[in-house]
């Protein structure tokens, strides 16, 4: 029986290698990317940029729902909060980049932990139901507040800046610059996942009783996470507002909202990377499903509704979901094998490994 187990985590680990070569494949296909297309002009900023901000903001939603089970849909909205902060420093009060974006990804942190004191009680549909009123009181308000967001016109035009060591003014610059900010964030996500923060997370996710009853503060651990989240949606913002040049109440819209849920579901509601897999495919079917029909949402309605069919953790949970369909058969193909009377104890379960971890580092 041990030999049986210590087969099942090496091969388990053999897998996981596997699946860095693929991400290492995959960020080395985005770097060359904009060396193999044949017009740059119009597949960096409609494909390439654009997948990495809806990437980037789904990839919160999606490090909510993994590490803490909660479905947040006030996503879009804090990304456009930290967009109108960009716009607003540029545009109305004439200030330079580095006094823009700091403002703008502050703002949209802020909006979040606000989000958070409002809604970390609660849990499931009513968490997503209050991240979703609040999305649209901020829509009403960016609709209507002339002396800040400038109504419906919006805040124009939102120049890309020279640094100095980057022009982001050129479409190829400002490609890795986006690229470069989208790994950054998914590192730092992995990074926070990892840490005795992450682990309680974790915890909290599979069993809030439990780790109530050990000593942890269930709420500030989820504003915490929430205010993460949004600091990660924020940066988001920021390439988002640079890409189009400017801001108006449509970043926030339901619509908008609508756009991160798809391509979080797409890719992998549990995947941190499929978010980008999915941020593709949304923005390949907005580019080219002209090309076969005038009906651009029922195309992507029945692409939603394929992958929910045969692929229910999103793209990028395919692996795992062949990986427990072998694991299945493997199972059923192995002869019984003796217990002896002194049976190993079986693995612990995620959330006693989260709290036994936590509470050893």
């Amino acid at each position: 029986m041990t030999k049986l187990v210590e087969f099942t985590r090496t091969r388990r680990s053999g897998l996981s290698r596997y699946i860095w070569i693929l991400w290492i494949a995959a960020l080395g296909a985005a770097i060359v990317f904009p060396f193999v297309v044949d017009r740059p002009r119009f597949w960096l900023p409609n494909i390439g940029v654009r997948s990495l901000w809806l990437g980037i903001i789904a990839m919160s939603l999606v490090f909510l729902n993994r590490y803490i089970g909660l479905l947040s849909l006030a996503q879009a909205t804090i990304a456009g909060i930290s967009a109108y902060g960009v716009g607003y420093m540029m545009v109305t009060r004439g200030q330079g980049f580095f006094v823009a974006v700091p403002v703008g990804i502050l703002a949209g942190t802020l909006a979040g932990f606000l989000v958070a004191l409002i809604a970390a009680r609660t849990k499931a549909i009513y968490f997503l139901m209050i991240t979703l009123a609040l999305g649209q009181v901020f829509y009403s308000y960016a609709s209507q507040a002339i002396e800040v967001t400038n109504a419906r016109r919006g805040l124009a035009p939102i120049i890309k800046p020279n640094l100095g060591f980057i022009d982001l003014g050129t479409i190829t610059s400002f490609y890795y610059f986006a690229l470069a900010l989208a790994v950054i964030c998914y590192l730092l996500c992995r990074f926070v996942a990892a840490t005795t923060f992450g682990l309680a997370l974790q915890g909290i996710r599979d069993s809030p009783e439990r780790m109530s009853a050990l000593g942890y503060k269930i709420n500030r651990y989820r504003i915490a996470a929430i205010t993460f989240a949004a600091f990660i949606a924020s940066i988001g913002g920021v390439v988002l507002v640079f890409d189009r040049a400017q801001v108006d109440p449509n970043v926030v819209s339901l619509g908008s909202t609508l756009d991160i849920l798809v391509v979080a579901v797409i890719g992998g509601i549990g995947s941190l990377g499929g978010v980008f897999i999915g941020a593709i495919i949304v923005t390949m079917l907005d580019n080219f499903a002209q090309d076969f029909t005038d009906r651009y949402m029922t195309l992507t309605g029945i692409v939603f509704i394929i992958v929910l069919l045969f692929a229910p953790a999103g793209i990028g949970g395919i692996g795992k979901q062949a990986r427990r369909v072998i694991d299945r058969r493997r199972k059923d193909t192995t002869p019984a094998v003796m217990e002896s009377p002194q049976q190993e104890p079986s693995a612990a379960l995620p959330t006693d490994e989260a709290i036994t971890k936590g509470k050893q580092q």
